[in-house]
């Protein structure tokens, strides 16, 4: 009797570590729907000032030879472009939009550029005549911005060519106001009527402002080659603003002066001119209250100094310096020019900076330069 006992006895306890093993257990919940997701890789920044004349997705407003055909297969922007064929046998070709609205591009002549895609599937049969034209005026010839086939078919490839036009390159007919845009022509011929199928379209005609130019390196002050200074130029590679280097040296206690000068047996073209160049380098002062406010920062044409000499004073800048580096932004057209007029920013093959201390009185004054370069304003 007494095992019948235990025996019930353990089997219930049995049934209960079955129960409890058959328990559900509570899980902090899978739903993801209030996770944040990631942030997607930033793209490239969308230009503030791009205004979109046509995206050229629709046919309506265009005029081309024949119908307007959208192509929405190999489109550059959008859903598709207008294409069209020089047939053989045939020497020309329009693509013409009007906007029913004008458009205020929010430009100047002086800052605007036009730029549109043009698709050419044979650049060789193409002639050198036609223009491409945009008018504040409704029609051709009426206050137009217009630009020559012609200059522009050497830059040409086979295939899609981004076309960017500045306003202020254009030949004018009439005032055009980009405030009020509303009229946009391409025409162009092929050289015979003789030749295969020449196909050809237009996308993404948009207005923005003219992009900052690419800087121009001058030197980048990683090695000694080319350099002169009191004493023999030496690089230094810690601490530098750009490259591997800069050029350095002391104004040590009972010296006054410190000069760097570059020159080059090739001259380098800024890409600039007067009215809207730049020069820029980093100047390294460890203690500006020492510096006197004399000297000069000198470029010239000439390939020696006070010759074609385009020249900007150090003094009215040693207020403006801090101890450390300082980057230096010289405007062509505020520079003092030698009586030949100055430097041709075509051709520099000199640079000098030079410049002293208040008194020969004073602890070391280290002094370095870095990253000469021009650049656009």
């Amino acid at each position: 009797m007494r095992l019948i006992k235990n025996m019930m006895v353990c089997s219930i306890a049995l049934i209960g570590l079955t129960v409890t093993s058959c328990k559900k257990e509570k899980y902090t919940s899978r739903d993801t729907s209030h996770v944040v997701p990631l942030p997607e890789e930033p793209g490239e920044p969308v230009d503030p000032t791009l205004v979109v004349f046509d995206n050229v997705d629709a046919k309506d407003g265009w005029q081309t030879v024949g119908d307007p055909v959208i192509e929405t297969s190999g489109a550059k922007v959008g859903s598709g472009y207008l294409k069209n064929t020089i047939k053989s046998g045939d020497d020309f070709m329009q693509f013409i939009k009007h906007l029913a609205t004008p458009l205020d591009s929010k430009l100047t002549t002086a800052n605007g550029q036009f730029s549109f895609w043009w698709y050419i599937s044979d650049v060789s049969a193409i002639k050198e005549d036609g223009q491409i034209e945009i008018t504040s005026g409704g029609d051709a010839d009426k206050d137009e911005y217009g630009w020559s086939v012609a200059k522009l078919l050497p830059t040409l490839k086979n295939g899609w060519n981004q076309v960017n036009l500045n306003l202020r390159d254009a030949d004018l007919s009439g005032t055009p106001n980009p405030a009020a845009l509303n009229f946009f022509r391409v025409f162009f011929w092929t050289k015979t009527k003789d030749h295969s199928d020449v196909i050809t379209g237009v996308d993404g005609l948009v207005l923005r402002a003219v992009p900052p130019a690419p800087a121009v390196s001058f030197d980048n002050a990683d090695k000694p080659d080319g350099w002169e200074t009191v004493g023999a130029p030496t690089i230094e590679t810690s601490g530098k603003k750009e490259g591997t280097g800069y050029l350095k040296n002391t104004i040590a206690n009972g010296g006054d002066f410190m000069q760097f000068i570059r020159k080059f047996e090739t001259p380098v073209n800024s890409t600039f001119n007067k009215d809207n160049g730049q020069f820029k380098f980093w100047w390294y002062i460890s203690d500006v209250s020492n510096i006197k406010k004399d000297g000069s920062i000198e470029l010239t044409s000439s390939g020696k100094a006070d010759d074609h000499e385009s020249a900007w004073d150090v003094a009215p800048l040693v207020d403006n310096l801090k101890n450390g580096w300082n980057e230096i932004t010289l405007d062509f057209d505020k520079a003092i020019n030698t009586g030949d007029g100055g430097a041709d920013f075509k051709s520099i093959n000199y640079f000098r900076v030079f410049f002293f201390t208040n008194s020969k009185d004073h602890p070391d004054v280290a002094v370095g330069i870095d990253d000469l370069r021009f650049t656009g304003k």
